[in-house]
C-alpha cells in the first residue's frame, strides 16, 4: 500500500500537518520515498496511526502514546488476520483504487455467469469490508466509498440485459433499512435472467406506497440485511396487500432468514 500523506489524512481523519509531525519528531512513522521523490506511508504506517488515534480518543497523552513506540502501537491497532489475498484486497479499498475491480469483475464475466460474479465475488468481498470496518481497520468513509462503487458498477452491469415481457417488478430495500447492497445484488441477478424491472433502493414507506400507486406493478421485491421478525415482515406484507391485493410481496435477503422467507 501506498499513500501520501494527504490520503493517509482522508483515510484515518488525522491531519496531514499532525502525520508529518509524528512522522518528523518521533520517528514513529515510516514511509517509503518512491522515485518521484515523495513520501509513501505504508500499510503499517496505516495501521500505526489508526492506533495512535483510537488512544487519543481514550484520552491518552500524545507523548505517552508515542513512547510505546511503533511495535506496541502496531499490536494496540486494529488486527489484520486476513489471508494475503484479502489484505491485497483491502488495501486496494483503502487506496480507493476501485478501477482494478472493475477490470477484475469484467475479465470475470467472460468465463463465468452473472451469478458466479456475485456469490464468488461480490457478496464475499462486501462482507470482508463490513467486517474490516466492524474491526477498526477501515473507516466508515471508505467502506461506504466502495459500497458505492460496488453498486455503481452492478447497476451499469444490469443494463447490459434485455428484460423478457412480463409484469413490472420494483426491487427495494426493506422499509427502514439503509442498506441497499442486498437490494441491489438481488436486481443484478434477476435482471440477468430477464427478470429486471426497476430499482428504487431505500424507500420509507409511504414513498414505496406512492411508487407503488403510480407504477404498473406485478411483483416487488424486497430485500433485508438488518434482521427482522416473522411479526414484521407479516405485517409489511399485509400493508401492501391492503392496499394493492394484486401484488405479489417477495422477500429476501439475510434479514429475512431467521423469519423465513416468502
Amino acid at each position: 500500500m501506498r499513500l501520501t500523506a494527504k490520503k493517509l489524512s482522508e483515510l484515518t481523519g488525522v491531519p496531514a500537518a499532525n502525520i508529518r509531525k509524528w512522522r518528523e519528531r518521533y520517528s514513529i512513522l515510516d514511509p517509503q520515498r518512491g522515485d518521484n521523490g515523495y513520501l509513501y506511508y505504508t500499510s503499517e504506517d496505516y495501521r500505526v496511526v489508526l492506533g495512535i488515534n483510537r488512544l487519543l480518543a481514550d484520552g491518552k497523552k500524545l507523548a505517552g502514546i508515542m513512547h510505546l513506540g511503533r511495535g506496541k502501537l502496531l499490536e494496540i491497532a486494529p488486527q489484520v488476520n486476513y489471508t494475503t489475498e484479502q489484505m491485497q484486497f483491502l488495501e486496494k479499498v483503502i487506496e480507493g483504487n476501485f478501477s482494478v475491480f472493475s477490470q477484475q469483475y469484467d475479465e470475470y464475466l467472460q468465463t463465468h455467469s452473472v451469478e458466479s460474479l456475485v456469490q464468488k465475488k461480490v457478496h464475499p468481498q462486501t462482507v470482508l469490508v463490513g467486517q474490516a470496518w466492524e474491526s477498526g481497520f477501515i473507516t466508515v468513509a471508505t467502506e461506504h466509498a466502495f459500497t458505492r462503487w460496488v453498486m455503481g458498477y452492478l447497476s451499469q452491469l444490469a443494463l447490459r440485459f434485455t428484460r423478457k415481457k412480463g409484469g413490472d417488478r420494483l426491487f427495494v430495500a426493506f422499509p427502514g433499512d439503509a442498506h441497499e447492497l442486498g437490494a441491489m445484488m438481488h436486481f443484478v441477478l434477476m435482471s440477468a435472467e430477464g427478470l429486471g424491472g426497476k430499482f428504487c433502493g431505500a424507500l420509507p414507506f409511504d414513498r414505496l406506497f406512492e411508487e407503488l400507486n403510480h407504477g404498473d406493478y406485478e411483483e416487488v421485491h424486497v430485500s433485508a440485511t438488518i434482521p427482522k421478525s416473522r411479526e414484521e415482515i407479516d405485517k409489511f406484507v399485509s400493508a401492501v396487500h391492503k392496499k394493492f391485493p394484486h401484488i405479489k410481496v417477495k422477500i429476501g435477503g439475510s434479514g429475512a432468514k431467521t423469519a423465513g422467507s416468502k
